[in-house]
């Protein structure tokens, strides 16, 4: 049986430390390449990035290898993690099984839906081998609001977001598992407003759907880049904040599992971190673990820094090496028992299934239920967002016209109406009859955009409209002037095909709204 002390026993002072370090893998054609210095450096982890899960030829025979040769080398496993939340550009090699946005998961009304969710999701990451999920986002809506990722919080109500958390965290956990809640106290370093600087006001809203996930014994939460002034200086980020993490995070909210930091070199261009100095701060700062980079010489180099800093400073050196062990031993007590799932399960039919039922009913009638079931004359005009446009791929736009012929026989699309002239604009109102029916499918609408102005215009002049909000909601609010507003949360063709079939039905859709938006009626 492997110990802490056979380990520590039979592995050099550079192996132990690379414990506190996770690989961030995001090219498929590095693969190969952070694979190799896994193994040898005996990093903590490897971070699988959603586009390398999709088109890797193979991946689920890649990382059983790693984490096969991985055991065998140092006798405990290695932590296999990937972001798989619902919703968008969350594709898993085919067949899979699509689900919910967080947000359409709450807007069936039910929290069971969040259990199944987080269920499918662990059986399926384990064809993979994979272990360990970064989820749910724990946050309170609005969520990511500088990249448009509205739809991946639970909601605005901190007792409700609490719950879905919970039982998403708990769906994985008996799926066989580990879920890292994320992110504390938000993501990005220029998300901060006046919320932020009252500690009292934090615990009863924003640190909630925290507060539950930690005391369900969460097994991880990823610490964000937005500075907490409530504590510390407007100006450190909460990844590097001793006063965040040590203060806040493990004594006052008692969270007693392994703390990582967001990716230190990733997706905020409003924060300036050096990877290689600014990882030793985070581990100065009380995190266990360090995502320093998604580039391979920059880990590299991260783990020669701290080995270098370790030498220099015994107070460091001790802080790291303790949070080595801590690792460690979570590996012990988490992973032993990790299995894999045979390569059927994913995508099978009872999975999308349940997950299907779980489209249903997150949607949501906003405006029109009066009208249900939908009738029109004629050919309606099909407008498909750009954002929604931009995310599908070619056959998911195969997909979605043999979904709109299944559903409304014929149609003419509209792509790009940005680019529509006001001169053409004015010849398609003149050549089409005013009752033709206009179908809008949005995604997280820019307010002040051409495309928006253009979308207001056509639902104004077409008495006979629909709007399919396929992310956040408050696209409805931009668009109130249509005939019928329906909220379906999550932009895929799935969740298109769903919301035709509420118009279609006779019996309104009963899912809710998670968030608190107001229309023009």
């Amino acid at each position: 049986m492997t110990t802490i002390e056979k380990i520590v026993h039979r592995l050099p002072f550079e192996k132990i430390i690379g414990q506190v370090i996770m690989g961030y893998v995001k090219d498929a054609r590095s693969l190969g390449d952070f694979k190799k210095m896994v193994l040898e450096n005996a990093l903590g982890g490897l971070i699988i990035g959603r586009g390398v899960l999709s088109s890797t030829r193979n991946i689920g025979r890649e990382l059983k290898e790693l984490a096969d040769l991985y055991k065998k080398k140092y006798g405990f496993s290695i932590i296999l993690a990937t972001e798989r939340e619902g919703g968008r550009m969350e594709k898993l090699p085919q067949p899979s099984t699509e689900l919910p946005s967080p947000m359409g998961i709450s807007a069936t009304g039910d929290v069971k839906s969040a259990y199944i969710a987080g269920y499918i999701t662990a059986l399926e990451l384990r064809t993979l081998s994979i272990n360990a999920n970064l989820a749910p986002a724990a946050n309170l809506y609005p969520y990511e609001t500088t990249f448009g990722f509205k739809e991946n919080s639970f909601g605005d109500d901190p007792e409700e977001v609490s719950e879905y958390v919970a039982n998403y965290i708990r769906g994985l956990r008996n799926g066989g598992v580990l879920s890292f809640v994320k992110y504390f106290p938000r993501r990005f370093f220029d998300q901060r407003d006046r919320n932020l600087e009252d500690l009292s006001e934090l615990y009863k809203r924003d640190f909630k759907p925290f507060q539950a996930a930690f005391k369900m014994g969460v097994e991880g939460v990823i610490i964000g880049h937005t500075p907490l002034p409530a504590v510390d200086s407007v100006n450190t980020p909460s990844s590097l904040s001793f006063k965040v993490v040590e203060k806040v995070v493990k004594r006052r909210l008692g969270f007693k599992n392994i703390v990582i930091t967001d990716c230190l070199n990733g997706e905020d261009p409003a924060v300036n971190i050096d990877p290689e100095k600014d990882a030793v701060a985070a581990l100065k700062a009380g995190n266990h673990i360090v995502v320093p980079s998604s580039r391979e010489d920059e880990i590299r180099n991260t783990l020669e820094r701290i080995i270098e800093e370790s030498g220099k400073d015994r107070d460091f050196c001790e802080k790291v090496k303790e949070s080595a062990l801590e690792v460690l031993n979570f590996k012990l007590r988490k992973l032993e028992k990790f299995k894999k799932t045979p390569d059927k399960t994913r995508g099978s039919l009872v999975n999308r299934k349940r997950a299907w039922k779980l489209f249903l009913k997150s949607i949501s009638i906003v405006k029109g239920i009066d009208e249900l079931p939908l009738r029109f004359l004629g050919k309606p005009l099909v407008i498909i967002g750009n954002r929604f446009n931009n995310l599908l791929e070619e056959s998911e736009k195969k997909m979605l016209v043999e979904t709109l012929k299944e559903e409304l026989n014929s149609f003419e699309v509209f792509e790009n109406v940005d680019e529509l002239s006001n001169k053409r604009l004015n010849e398609l109102y003149r050549n089409t009859p005013s009752n033709t029916l206009i179908m809008v499918l949005t995604y997280n609408l820019q307010e002040d955009s051409r495309e928006t102005y253009v979308l207001k215009r056509l639902v104004e002049f077409f008495r006979e409209s629909v709007v399919i909000s396929l992310g956040s909601p408050e696209d409805l609010m931009l668009l109130s002037n249509a005939k019928m507003c329906l909220a379906a949360f999550t932009p895929s063709v799935i969740a298109v095909k769903a919301a035709l079939k509420a118009l279609k039905s006779k019996t309104p859709p009963s899912g809710n709204l998670p968030i608190k938006i107001s229309l023009r009626q």
